[in-house]
Protein backbone atom coordinates (compact mmCIF):
# COMPACT_ATOMS: atom_id res chain seq x y z
CA UNK A 1 0.00 0.00 0.00
CA UNK A 2 2.68 2.48 0.93
CA UNK A 3 4.38 2.02 -2.28
CA UNK A 4 1.28 2.25 -4.74
CA UNK A 5 0.36 5.61 -2.69
CA UNK A 6 4.02 7.25 -3.34
CA UNK A 7 3.50 7.00 -7.06
CA UNK A 8 1.41 9.75 -7.66
CA UNK A 9 4.30 12.11 -5.28
CA UNK A 10 6.42 10.40 -8.17
CA UNK A 11 4.85 11.74 -11.02
CA UNK A 12 4.51 14.94 -9.52
CA UNK A 13 8.35 15.04 -8.95
CA UNK A 14 8.62 14.22 -12.58
CA UNK A 15 6.72 17.08 -13.52
CA UNK A 16 7.79 19.97 -11.34
CA UNK A 17 12.00 19.24 -10.95
CA UNK A 18 14.51 21.41 -12.80
CA UNK A 19 15.55 20.22 -15.94
CA UNK A 20 19.45 21.33 -14.85
CA UNK A 21 21.03 22.10 -11.63
CA UNK A 22 24.55 22.54 -12.08
CA UNK A 23 25.31 21.63 -8.17
CA UNK A 24 24.02 18.05 -8.91
CA UNK A 25 26.91 17.39 -11.61
CA UNK A 26 29.50 18.06 -8.69
CA UNK A 27 31.23 14.87 -7.04
CA UNK A 28 30.71 16.16 -3.80
CA UNK A 29 27.08 16.36 -2.47
CA UNK A 30 25.86 17.66 1.16
CA UNK A 31 23.15 14.79 0.45
CA UNK A 32 23.22 11.87 -1.53
CA UNK A 33 19.79 10.92 -1.26
CA UNK A 34 18.72 14.26 -3.00
CA UNK A 35 20.98 13.73 -5.49
CA UNK A 36 19.59 10.43 -6.49
CA UNK A 37 16.43 11.68 -6.13
CA UNK A 38 17.45 14.77 -8.74
CA UNK A 39 19.04 11.66 -11.21
CA UNK A 40 16.33 9.55 -10.56
CA UNK A 41 13.95 11.65 -12.29
CA UNK A 42 16.11 12.85 -15.17
CA UNK A 43 16.95 9.24 -15.54
CA UNK A 44 13.41 8.67 -15.86
CA UNK A 45 13.14 11.60 -18.66
CA UNK A 46 15.96 10.73 -20.64
CA UNK A 47 14.70 7.11 -20.54
CA UNK A 48 11.38 8.18 -21.90
CA UNK A 49 12.59 10.48 -24.17
CA UNK A 50 15.22 7.96 -25.86
CA UNK A 51 12.56 5.28 -26.01
CA UNK A 52 10.40 7.98 -28.17
CA UNK A 53 13.28 9.22 -30.31
CA UNK A 54 14.58 5.49 -30.45
CA UNK A 55 10.65 4.34 -31.65
CA UNK A 56 10.46 7.07 -34.24
CA UNK A 57 13.50 6.33 -36.22
CA UNK A 58 12.94 2.33 -35.89
CA UNK A 59 9.53 2.99 -37.13
CA UNK A 60 10.75 4.77 -39.98
CA UNK A 61 13.54 2.13 -40.61
CA UNK A 62 11.20 -0.42 -40.30
CA UNK A 63 8.61 1.19 -42.40
CA UNK A 64 11.07 2.22 -45.29
CA UNK A 65 11.74 -1.82 -45.54
CA UNK A 66 8.49 -3.37 -45.15
CA UNK A 67 9.35 -4.36 -41.80
CA UNK A 68 5.43 -4.97 -40.63
CA UNK A 69 6.55 -7.50 -37.80
CA UNK A 70 9.06 -5.69 -36.88
CA UNK A 71 7.06 -2.51 -36.23
CA UNK A 72 4.36 -5.19 -34.10
CA UNK A 73 7.67 -6.43 -32.40
CA UNK A 74 8.65 -2.18 -31.65
CA UNK A 75 5.60 -1.66 -30.28
CA UNK A 76 5.50 -4.76 -28.27
CA UNK A 77 9.05 -3.99 -26.68
CA UNK A 78 8.21 -0.03 -26.77
CA UNK A 79 5.61 -0.77 -24.42
CA UNK A 80 7.58 -3.14 -22.07
CA UNK A 81 10.46 -0.51 -21.79
CA UNK A 82 7.80 2.29 -20.94
CA UNK A 83 6.43 0.00 -18.30
CA UNK A 84 10.05 -1.11 -17.23
CA UNK A 85 11.64 2.32 -17.14
CA UNK A 86 8.50 3.89 -15.33
CA UNK A 87 9.11 0.67 -12.22
CA UNK A 88 12.54 1.02 -12.11
CA UNK A 89 12.14 4.27 -11.63
CA UNK A 90 9.48 4.29 -9.17
CA UNK A 91 10.75 1.47 -7.02
CA UNK A 92 14.06 2.85 -7.16
CA UNK A 93 13.16 6.18 -5.97
CA UNK A 94 11.23 4.61 -3.22
CA UNK A 95 13.27 2.10 -1.61
CA UNK A 96 16.53 4.87 -1.51
CA UNK A 97 14.75 8.36 -1.50
CA UNK A 98 12.01 7.20 0.90
CA UNK A 99 13.16 3.70 2.67
CA UNK A 100 16.76 5.20 2.77
CA UNK A 101 18.12 2.05 1.21
CA UNK A 102 15.49 -0.56 2.06
CA UNK A 103 17.68 -3.39 2.13
CA UNK A 104 20.46 -0.74 3.92
CA UNK A 105 23.90 -1.19 2.00
CA UNK A 106 23.05 -4.31 0.02
CA UNK A 107 19.84 -2.51 -1.59
CA UNK A 108 22.11 0.68 -2.25
CA UNK A 109 24.58 -2.20 -3.79
CA UNK A 110 22.01 -3.33 -5.95
CA UNK A 111 20.56 -0.52 -7.43
CA UNK A 112 24.11 1.07 -8.54
CA UNK A 113 24.48 -2.30 -10.46
CA UNK A 114 21.01 -2.33 -12.09
CA UNK A 115 21.80 1.08 -13.09
CA UNK A 116 24.52 0.31 -14.85
CA UNK A 117 22.72 -3.12 -15.70
CA UNK A 118 20.18 -0.95 -17.39
CA UNK A 119 22.14 1.26 -19.47
CA UNK A 120 24.23 -1.21 -20.69
CA UNK A 121 20.78 -3.66 -22.05
CA UNK A 122 20.11 -1.18 -24.84
CA UNK A 123 22.98 -2.12 -26.94
CA UNK A 124 22.42 -6.10 -26.29
CA UNK A 125 21.86 -7.43 -30.14
CA UNK A 126 24.41 -5.18 -31.60
CA UNK A 127 24.43 -1.35 -32.27
CA UNK A 128 22.70 0.68 -35.04
CA UNK A 129 21.96 4.36 -35.13
CA UNK A 130 19.38 4.58 -33.65
CA UNK A 131 20.49 2.85 -30.28
CA UNK A 132 22.98 5.73 -30.16
CA UNK A 133 20.33 8.06 -28.37
CA UNK A 134 20.91 5.38 -25.59
CA UNK A 135 23.95 6.77 -25.19
CA UNK A 136 22.07 9.61 -23.48
CA UNK A 137 21.56 6.92 -20.74
CA UNK A 138 25.29 7.23 -19.02
CA UNK A 139 25.19 10.38 -17.38
CA UNK A 140 22.29 9.68 -15.06
CA UNK A 141 23.29 6.35 -14.34
CA UNK A 142 26.47 6.93 -13.66
CA UNK A 143 25.10 9.67 -11.34
CA UNK A 144 22.39 7.41 -9.56
CA UNK A 145 25.57 4.74 -9.56
CA UNK A 146 27.33 6.86 -7.70
CA UNK A 147 24.90 8.56 -5.32
CA UNK A 148 24.15 4.88 -4.23
CA UNK A 149 27.82 3.98 -4.14
CA UNK A 150 28.23 7.39 -1.24
CA UNK A 151 24.92 5.76 0.18
CA UNK A 152 26.89 2.25 1.39
CA UNK A 153 26.95 1.03 -1.84
CA UNK A 154 30.93 1.28 -1.76
CA UNK A 155 30.97 0.12 1.92
CA UNK A 156 29.14 -2.86 0.91
CA UNK A 157 31.21 -3.71 -1.98
CA UNK A 158 34.92 -3.10 -0.40
CA UNK A 159 33.15 -5.32 2.66
CA UNK A 160 32.43 -8.25 -0.49
CA UNK A 161 35.93 -7.42 -1.76
CA UNK A 162 37.45 -8.28 1.13
CA UNK A 163 35.59 -11.29 2.07
CA UNK A 164 36.55 -12.71 -1.30
CA UNK A 165 39.94 -11.98 -0.78
CA UNK A 166 40.18 -13.39 2.87
CA UNK A 167 38.67 -16.34 1.12
CA UNK A 168 41.46 -16.43 -1.76
CA UNK A 169 44.27 -16.13 0.90
CA UNK A 170 42.88 -19.06 3.20
CA UNK A 171 42.31 -21.32 0.09
CA UNK A 172 45.99 -20.36 -1.05
CA UNK A 173 47.49 -21.19 2.43
CA UNK A 174 45.59 -24.45 2.94
CA UNK A 175 47.27 -25.60 -0.36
Amino acid sequence: QAYCGTLTTYIGLTKSNTIYDARFFSLAQDNWASSFEYWNITWLRCSLLCLLVYSVLAFVILLASLGFFGILALIFWGALSLIWSIFMGHLSWYCIVVNNGCCGNVGYLIWALLYVLSCCIHFVGGLNAAKLIYLLLLIPSFYCGLSCWKLGAGTTAREIAGAVQGAAQGARNAH
